[in-house]
C-alpha cells in the first residue's frame, strides 16, 4: 500500500506532470529523511511509497538524474548527486557578494518585509512560536532578474532591522554589524522547487518553473540557529561545488 504521507503530496488533477510531482518531493526529502541521505529507495520501494508505476518513477529519476541531483549506477543503485549533500561552512557568503564578485554590478530590491506565523520547518528550525520577520529581495543585473533570497528572523530582532537597513545591507552584514552577532557556522541544503507567483514575476519566468533552491541555517554564537534563508535561483543559474568537509565554494555561481 501507498505511504499516506508520500501520496497525499500528489495531486493528480495539477496540471504538473506526476513525474515531476514525485521528484521535486524526492528533491525535498534529500537530507531530511533518513530513506534520502546517501542512498534512495530502490524503485519498487519508491512505487509503492507514492502509489504508482515504475515509468512514473524511472521519469522522475531520470528528470533528477539530468540535474545532477541524483546519481543512477547500474546495478547499485540510486544515491545522492555529490553536489546536493547537506554542507556546512564557517563562513556565510551573502548572493550580493557573489554576484559582485563575479563583476555583475547587481542591484538589491527590497521585495518584502514583514512580520508573520512561520511555515513549519522555520518556526522548528528557529526554536520559535511567535511571529517572524520575513524579508524577500530579488537581485537584477542590466542583463535582468538574476534570483530572489527569502530570509527569516527570529520576531524580536525586528525592533533593530529596519525596511531601509533590511533592503541596503547584506545579510551577512545584517548578522554581524546590526545584530552585533557573532556567526558560528552555517548548514546548507540544496534541492529543487517550484516559482511562487511573487517570485516567478521578479524573476519573469512562469509560475510553478522549476527553480533551484539553496536553503541555509545560520548559528551564531550564543544565539542558536539566528537565521534561516533560502536563495532561489532559475535551473542553469547556479555552478558550484561543496568541499569534503562540506564547505561551499561560491566562485561558480551563475
Amino acid at each position: 500500500m501507498p505511504d499516506a504521507l508520500f501520496s497525499a503530496y500528489l495531486e493528480p488533477n495539477d496540471p504538473t506532470p506526476l513525474y515531476l510531482q514525485v521528484g521535486h518531493h524526492i528533491s525535498g526529502l534529500i537530507g531530511k529523511d533518513d530513506r534520502f541521505m546517501d542512498r534512495l529507495p530502490s524503485e519498487a520501494e519508491l512505487c509503492r511509497l507514492y502509489g504508482v508505476s515504475r515509468i512514473t518513477v524511472r521519469q522522475a529519476l531520470s528528470y533528477l538524474a539530468k540535474r545532477d541531483v541524483i546519481v543512477r549506477q547500474h546495478g547499485r543503485g540510486t544515491f545522492v548527486g555529490a553536489v546536493h549533500r547537506p554542507g556546512r561552512q564557517q563562513k556565510i557568503h551573502s548572493f550580493f557578494e557573489i554576484l559582485a564578485n563575479k563583476g555583475l554590478h547587481p542591484q538589491m530590491t527590497l521585495l518584502d518585509y514583514r512580520m508573520q506565523p512561520p511555515p513549519e520547518d522555520v518556526a522548528r528550525a528557529l526554536a520559535m512560536q511567535g511571529d517572524v520577520l520575513f524579508i524577500r529581495r530579488g537581485y537584477r543585473s542590466a542583463e535582468g532578474p538574476l534570483g530572489v533570497t527569502e530570509v527569516f528572523y527570529p520576531g524580536d530582532l525586528s525592533k533593530m532591522l529596519t525596511p531601509d537597513l533590511a533592503g541596503s545591507k547584506t545579510s551577512a552584514a545584517i548578522l554581524q554589524d546590526v545584530f552585533k552577532f557573532q556567526i558560528s557556522h552555517a548548514d546548507i541544503s540544496i534541492g529543487l522547487t517550484q516559482a511562487a507567483e511573487n517570485v516567478s514575476e521578479w524573476l519573469n519566468i512562469a509560475k510553478g518553473s522549476v527553480l533551484l533552491k539553496i536553503k541555509r541555517l545560520t548559528t551564531c554564537s550564543g544565539q542558536g540557529v539566528c537565521e534561516y534563508s533560502r536563495l532561489l535561483v532559475t535551473e542553469g543559474a547556479a555552478d558550484f561545488q561543496i568541499k569534503a568537509d562540506g564547505e561551499m565554494l561560491n566562485k561558480g555561481i551563475l
